[in-house]
């Protein structure tokens, strides 16, 4: 009997050991599934901001095949001021940087074909999209 003595005390260290390692795992997993669900989120506001600009382009086909939807990083606009196409970019630049974080967005119609790209977190995340117009 006196060759016992402590011993349940190293199976409780042991066991209080043990289950901090569980916690600190499971602590990293519910981190990682944050983070991405965060960038999840952030590719679903990209889609339907890419979708957005697109359906202002096809009601105003004519105009976008004449590259007067076309957005430039700053952004700069090709686009004369007071024309609807203006206004549509202008607006969707502004619902970029309201939905992303450090989010910019370009567009660009060549040959009927829309490219829209979308960065954000200062362009370490991005999300293309290519149509035809």
């Amino acid at each position: 009997m006196k060759n016992a003595r402590g011993f349940s005390l190293v199976e409780v260290l042991v066991s209080i050991v043990i289950v901090a390692i569980g916690l600190l795992g499971m602590a990293g997993l519910t981190a990682a599934s944050l983070k991405s669900n965060n960038t999840s989120y952030y590719r679903s506001q990209a889609t339907v901001l890419a979708n957005d600009i697109l359906d202002r382009m096809r009601a105003n086909v004519i105009q976008a095949r004449g590259q007067q939807y076309d957005v430039a990083a700053g952004p700069a606009y090709t686009a004369a001021a007071g024309t609807l196409q203006r206004f549509d970019c202008e607006e969707w630049v502004a619902a970029v940087v309201a939905a992303l974080p450090g989010g910019t967005g370009t567009v660009d119609v060549n040959a009927g074909t829309a490219t829209i790209v979308i960065n954000w977190d200062g362009g370490e995340s991005s999300f293309t999209t290519i149509s035809r117009l």
